[in-house]
């Protein structure tokens, strides 16, 4: 840790509200990541695109009025160094085996085996699988994903170099476009 993770496009309710309660708004602003002020969007039936601010106006941005975009590797050291600070026990390089389970079927922690090895045992008032789309704990713990077969599709990604970003003001904003079969989004 930090992995590799495809970066992510954070809203200013995050980075105004969630990091503040987590105390890691001062760390973000010095991570130096891309600003944006808001979203620009091809979509729709006017095939000319159009912006959506976090401000209420440019005239006014206010303190709230902007997001980053994050390199995940980055972001993700942050949150978890800040969790470390917090007194959180972090376990990395462990692969989780199963979920122990409460009496009620609650799930009340796991079972583990360390960087050497070792198998483990703890317990906590939550358990969050964060493993992502291929992580397992759901199924270790009975329950079942139901995907909607409407959203079932494929999503593809890819780095560019030279890429063009849209002008000033809406430099660093996402760029979402719409097409006959699909959708793309640019995070520059």
């Amino acid at each position: 840790f930090p992995r590799y993770q495809i970066g992510e496009s954070l809203l200013p309710a995050t980075v105004h509200g969630i990091a503040h309660l987590l105390d890691v708004s001062d760390e973000l602003k010095e991570a130096a990541f891309t600003i944006k002020h808001g979203g620009t969007f091809k979509w729709g039936a006017n095939p000319e695109p159009w912006t959506f601010d976090f401000a209420v106006s440019r005239r006014m941005p206010g303190a709230t009025g902007y997001a980053y975009q994050v390199e995940r590797m980055k972001f993700d050291k942050i949150l978890l160094d800040n969790a470390r600070r917090h007194g959180v026990e972090v376990r990395e390089n462990s692969d989780v085996l199963d979920v122990l389970k409460a009496e009620d079927g609650r799930v009340r922690g796991v079972r583990y085996r360390d960087d050497e090895g070792r198998e483990h045992e703890v317990s906590a008032r939550y358990v969050v699988d964060a493993s992502g789309n291929t992580g397992g704990l759901y199924k270790k713990s009975g329950a079942k994903r139901e995907y909607s077969p409407f959203f079932r599709n494929l999503a593809l990604f890819g780095y560019f170099n030279g890429g063009k970003r849209l002008p000033k003001p809406n430099s660093g904003n996402i760029f979402t476009c719409a097409f006959e079969h699909g959708w793309y989004w640019y995070i520059p």
